[in-house]
C-alpha cells in the first residue's frame, strides 16, 4: 500500500505540472489521476529509456576517444547514426542488455573482431531449434511434454511420474532433473571433509572474541604471520578484512603470535597507510568525471593502480601454489612492495591536493604532476621521475586536444570552458575579427588562465588559431589542409620522443618546453607564412595603406591642396556652412576621388563638448575650428585589422596639425604684392613703417611655415611612411604587424612634436600659426580703414599708429616664440636621446636662421 501511495501522489504532481490544475480547484483532476493511475496499473513492463541508453553509447564513444581508440569510436558512432531507422523496436533494451554484459569494451575491444563477426554472420551456419532438439533427443523425451501438476496433492514433487521412477543413481548436477525429482535431490554431499575444516580452522581467528588473563588485562587474538599477509593483500586490493576496519586502521584485538607487539603495531600502521594511499586513488578513479580532461587522470590512476593489483596477486600466487620453500614475512613484502607503492603515495598525494581545493582550476592537476615530475628528477629518483612525467604527459594529451584544434583548424572545442582561449564578440566586424573576436582567459589580477608550463608558448598559439581564422575569411584554406597532413600523429608529446636515451639528466621542464614549443613554431611559422603571403599579395593591404595615408598624411598633395582650398574659402568668408556634414563630406569626397574609394570617406565636426563655434571665432585661429573636423576613413578590413584605437587617434592628429599648417601658409599667401606701389617721397614715414613692418613679418611667417611643411613632409612623413611599409613587410604575424605600425605611428606624432610631452612646444607653434592669421586681418582691417580715408585700397594701408603697433607686437611675439621653440627643441633632444631627438636637432638647425632680429 505505501507503493501504491506513493505513485498516487507522483501521478499527482505530474498531472499538476502538466496541466497547472490543483487538486482542490478542478475537479477534473480526480477523474485525470485516476486514468493515469490505470494506464500506470495495467503496464507490467515498463520500456527502457531509450535517452539514457543513447547517452551511455555517446559517453562510451567519448571514452574511446579520450583513450585513443578513434578508429573504434567511428565504428560505435557510425552504428548509432543507423539506430533511428532500426525498424526493430525493442532495440533500447537490447543495447541496454548488452551494456550490462560489456567488460571493460575500452581495453577489451579489438578493432579486427568486427570484421570475423560481421563474416560469421554473412557466412556461418545459424542455430535452430530443430538443430537443438535433435542433439538434446526431444523425441525420445516423451515426458517432456508432461504437464506439471499444480493440484494441493502433489506435494513437494515437482514433475508428474509413476511411482518408481525415482533414483539416488539418476541424481545429477546441472542437467534437466529426471521426474520425480525434489530440491533436497539436487544438493551434492561433500565426500571430503577435510579440506573444508582445514579452512574453517584457518579462519577461525575472525570468529574469537577477545579474553581476559587473571589479572584482568584483555588478551590479543592471535594469528598467524601468513594470515596477517593475506589480510594485508585484502586491504591494499581494496576488499573488506578483518584485521583493518573500514578505515584502513588495524584492529588493536589482534597481533601476530610470534612478534612482539610494537613490532606489530608498526608494522600493521605501515601498511595501512600505505593502505590509505591506495584507497584515495581508488575512491577517485571511481568518481563520476565529466571534464575529459579528470576522466584522463581517472584512466591514468585505473591503469596505474591495476598494475598494483596484478603485483599484490601474483604475491597471492605465489603462497597459494609455491613451487619451491616459501618463508612468509610481512617486512620482506613490505620491502617487495614499497618499489611500487612510493610512486603511487606521491600520486595520491597529487589527488588529495586537488581534491582539497574543489575549486581550483581544471588543470591543477597538471601543474602538479609537472612540478612533482621535476622535482623527482632533481631528487635524482629516476623511477618516480619517469612514473610521474609519464603520467602527466598522457593527461596532457587531452589538453594538447584543444591546442591541436585550434593551431590547425582555428576552432574552439565545445567541451573548452577551461581552454585559456575563448569566443569574445560575437558579429563583430571584419576589421575588429583579429582584436575582439577571440579572446584571452585571464583571472582577476591578469595571470593568464592556463597551466605555467604553457605560458611561454600561449602567444604563439593564440596567434596562430587567429590566423587560420583570418585566413579562412580571406578564402586561403590550404594551409588548414598542409597542418592536418603534414605528418604530426596524435601523440605528439610522448616520454620517449621528450626524454630520449641520453638525457636523463637534462631538466624536465626545460626538455618539454622545447618540445612543446618547437611543435608549436612548426605550426605558427607555416599559418604566419601563409597570411602574410595573403594579405600582401592577394588582399591588396600596400595599395589600402597608401589610400590611408593620401587621407590622413596628405600624401596627395593636389587631393589635400584641392580640399583645403575649398575649406579655407569658406573660413574666410565666414559661410556657416563650412561644418555641415554633408557639406563637408561632398568637399572631400571629391577632392580625394582618385586617390581613394569616396564611399568610405565621410567627414564632421565634433561637438561632442555642445560647444558651438562661430564663423568669425573659426576664422580667427587655427584652434579654434580645425582640431574639431574629424576624418573617418575606412580602408580594406585587412589594413583596419592592423589599426588599432591609439593610432587611428595619432592618424587624427597628424591629419589636423597638416590642416593647421595649410591654414596658416594660405592666410600668408592671401595678400599680393601692389602693382601701382608709390616712390619713397609719396610716402610719409608711418606708411613706410606699416609696410616695412609687415613684409618683414609676412617674409618670417611664410619662411617658417614653409620650413615646417618641409621638415613634416621630407624629414617626418616620406621617411616614416617608408619605414613603416617595411618593417609591416618584415613582421612575423599580424600581431607584429599592429606592433610595427603603433611604433611607427608614435615615432611620427613624436617627431612632429605632437606628442603629450611636448604639449608646451607644440602649443608654442600653433601660437606662430596663429600670427600668420592675426597679420593677415591686421592687413585686412587696415586697408579697409585706409579706403574709408581716402578711398585708395593700399597694401599696408595709410600706416595708422594701432596698425603699426600690431606689427610690433607680432614681430615681438614671432621672435619670442622662436626662440622658445628652438631652445625647447635643442633641450629635450639633449634629454631625450634616440631616433626623435635627432629629428628634433634637425628641426631646430633649420629654424635657427630666422632666429634673432632678422624680422
Amino acid at each position: 500500500m505505501a507503493f501504491a501511495a506513493e505513485i498516487e501522489g507522483l501521478t499527482g504532481d505530474l498531472i499538476e505540472a502538466l496541466t497547472q490544475t490543483k487538486a482542490s480547484s478542478d475537479k477534473s483532476f480526480l477523474r485525470t489521476r485516476d486514468a493515469a493511475l490505470r494506464a500506470f496499473k495495467g503496464n507490467k513492463f515498463l520500456r527502457t529509456n531509450r535517452f539514457e541508453v543513447e547517452n551511455s553509447l555517446n559517453g562510451l564513444q567519448e571514452k574511446f576517444r579520450v583513450n585513443n581508440r578513434d578508429a573504434l569510436a567511428d565504428e560505435l558512432k557510425a552504428r548509432l547514426d543507423q539506430l533511428p531507422y532500426a525498424p526493430f523496436k525493442w532495440y533500447p533494451e537490447t543495447l541496454q542488455l548488452l551494456l550490462e554484459l560489456s567488460d571493460r569494451p575500452t581495453h577489451n575491444t579489438k578493432l579486427q573482431d568486427i570484421s570475423r563477426i560481421c563474416a560469421d554472420d554473412d557466412e556461418g551456419p545459424r542455430l535452430q531449434w530443430e538443430d537443438i532438439a535433435r542433439e538434446d533427443g526431444w523425441a525420445q523425451d516423451s515426458d517432456i511434454w508432461d504437464s506439471i501438476n499444480y493440484s494441493d496433492g502433489s506435494g513437494d514433487e515437482i514433475f508428474e511420474g509413476g511411482p518408481g521412477e525415482e533414483s539416488d543413481e539418476s541424481s545429477h548436477f546441472g542437467g534437466d532433473a529426471p521426474p520425480g525429482r525434489t530440491a533436497q535431490d539436487l544438493i551434492i554431499n561433500p565426500q571430503d571433509n577435510d579440506a573444508l575444516k582445514a579452512v574453517m580452522k584457518q579462519q577461525q581467528w575472525k570468529q574469537e572474541e577477545p579474553t581476559r588473563d587473571p589479572s584482568g588485562t584483555v588478551r590479543k587474538i592471535g594469528l598467524s604471520e601468513t594470515q596477517a599477509l593475506g589480510e594485508v593483500l585484502f586491504m591494499l586490493q581494496g576488499l573488506s578484512t578483518t584485521l583493518f576496519d573500514a578505515d584502513g586502521a588495524p584492529d588493536p584485538a589482534f597481533q601476530i603470535s610470534n612478534i612482539a607487539w610494537q613490532t606489530h603495531k608498526s608494522l600493521l600502521t605501515t601498511f595501512s597507510e600505505a593502505g590509505g594511499y591506495i584507497q584515495i586513488l581508488r575512491g577517485f578513479a571511481a568518481q563520476h568525471e565529466r571534464e575529459p580532461q579528470l576522466q584522463a587522470l581517472q584512466d591514468c590512476v585505473t591503469e596505474r593502480v591495476r598494475v598494483l593489483d596484478r603485483h599484490l596477486v601474483h604475491i597471492q600466487e605465489r603462497l597459494a601454489s609455491p613451487s619451491d620453500q616459501v618463508v612468509v614475512s610481512l617486512i620482506a613484502a613490505r620491502e617487495e612492495l614499497t618499489p611500487v607503492l612510493e610512486p603511487l603515495f606521491k600520486l595520491s598525494g597529487v589527488i588529495l591536493k586537488v581534491q582539497q581545493n574543489p575549486t581550483s582550476d581544471n588543470f591543477r592537476y597538471l601543474e602538479l604532476l609537472f612540478d612533482e615530475s621535476s622535482m623527482a628528477q632533481l631528487t635524482g629518483n629516476q623511477q618516480l621521475y619517469e612514473f610521474l612525467a609519464r603520467i602527466f604527459l598522457e593527461c596532457f594529451t587531452v589538453y594538447l586536444r584543444e591546442i591541436r584544434s585550434w593551431v590547425e583548424e582555428g576552432r574552439l572545442l565545445p567541451s573548452d570552458e577551461a581552454f585559456f582561449i575563448y569566443h569574445g564578440a560575437r558579429g563583430v566586424p571584419l576589421g575588429s575579427l583579429w582584436q575582439h573576436r577571440f579572446k584571452l582567459r585571464r583571472t582577476e589580477d591578469g595571470q593568464l588562465l592556463a597551466p605555467r608550463f604553457v605560458h611561454p608558448a600561449a602567444d604563439k598559439i593564440y596567434t596562430t588559431g587567429k590566423s587560420i581564422v583570418i585566413l579562412r575569411r580571406l578564402g586561403s584554406l590550404k594551409v588548414e589542409d598542409s597542418l592536418r597532413s603534414g605528418g604530426d600523429q596524435t601523440q605528439v608529446l610522448t616520454y620517449e620522443s621528450i626524454c630520449p636515451p641520453g638525457f636523463e639528466s637534462a631538466p624536465f621542464p626545460d626538455l618539454f618546453n622545447m618540445a612543446l614549443g618547437q611543435w608549436i613554431d612548426r605550426k605558427y611559422t607555416a599559418v604566419s607564412a601563409v597570411l602574410r603571403t595573403t594579405i600582401f599579395d592577394d588582399a591588396g593591404f600596400e595599395a589600402s595603406l597608401r589610400a590611408l595615408h593620401s587621407v590622413y598624411l596628405m600624401s596627395d598633395g593636389a587631393a589635400a591642396s584641392s580640399f583645403c582650398e575649398r575649406l579655407f574659402a569658406k573660413l574666410d568668408a565666414k559661410d556657416a556652412t563650412w561644418q555641415n556634414r554633408r557639406a563637408l563630406t561632398t568637399s572631400a569626397q571629391e577632392a580625394f576621388a582618385g586617390a581613394v574609394d569616396a564611399s568610405q570617406l565621410s567627414m564632421h565636426v565634433d561637438a561632442g563638448d555642445g560647444r558651438h563655434v562661430s564663423a568669425t571665432e573659426a576664422r580667427s585661429s587655427v584652434r579654434a575650428s580645425l582640431p574639431l573636423i574629424q576624418v573617418v576613413y575606412r580602408p580594406a578590413w585587412p589594413v583596419q585589422m592592423i589599426l588599432d584605437t591609439q593610432s587611428t587617434a595619432r592618424y587624427q592628429t597628424v591629419f589636423t596639425f597638416s590642416l593647421q599648417v595649410k591654414r596658416a601658409a594660405h592666410a600668408l599667401h592671401a595678400a599680393k604684392l601692389r602693382d601701382d606701389l608709390r616712390s619713397e617721397d609719396a610716402v610719409n614715414d608711418a606708411e613706410m613703417e606699416a609696410r616695412g613692418l609687415f613684409y618683414a613679418a609676412r617674409s618670417s611667417l611664410v619662411w617658417f611655415v614653409d620650413t615646417l611643411q618641409t621638415y613634416l613632409s621630407t624629414v617626418v612623413l616620406i621617411p616614416q611612411t617608408a619605414r613603416m611599409q617595411r618593417e609591416l613587410r618584415a613582421a612575423p604575424d599580424v600581431d607584429g604587424m599592429m606592433a610595427a605600425h603603433a611604433r611607427c605611428a608614435k615615432h611620427m606624432t613624436d617627431q612632429m612634436c605632437l606628442g603629450v610631452k611636448l604639449a608646451p612646444l607644440h602649443d608654442a607653434i600653433l601660437e606662430v600659426l596663429d600670427l600668420g592669421i592675426q597679420l593677415e586681418d591686421a592687413r585686412i582691417q587696415n586697408a579697409a580703414a585706409g579706403v574709408d580715408r581716402d578711398g585708395d585700397e593700399g597694401m599696408s594701408g595709410s600706416g595708422s599708429v594701432g596698425y603699426i603697433i600690431v606689427l610690433r607686437q607680432i614681430k615681438a611675439e614671432f621672435t619670442r616664440l622662436l626662440r622658445y621653440i628652438c631652445g625647447a627643441l635643442r633641450s629635450v633632444a639633449r634629454a631625450i636621446s634616440g631616433e626623435d631627438a635627432t629629428r628634433w636637432d634637425v628641426l631646430a638647425d633649420m629654424l635657427q636662421p630666422g632666429h634673432g632680429e632678422e624680422m
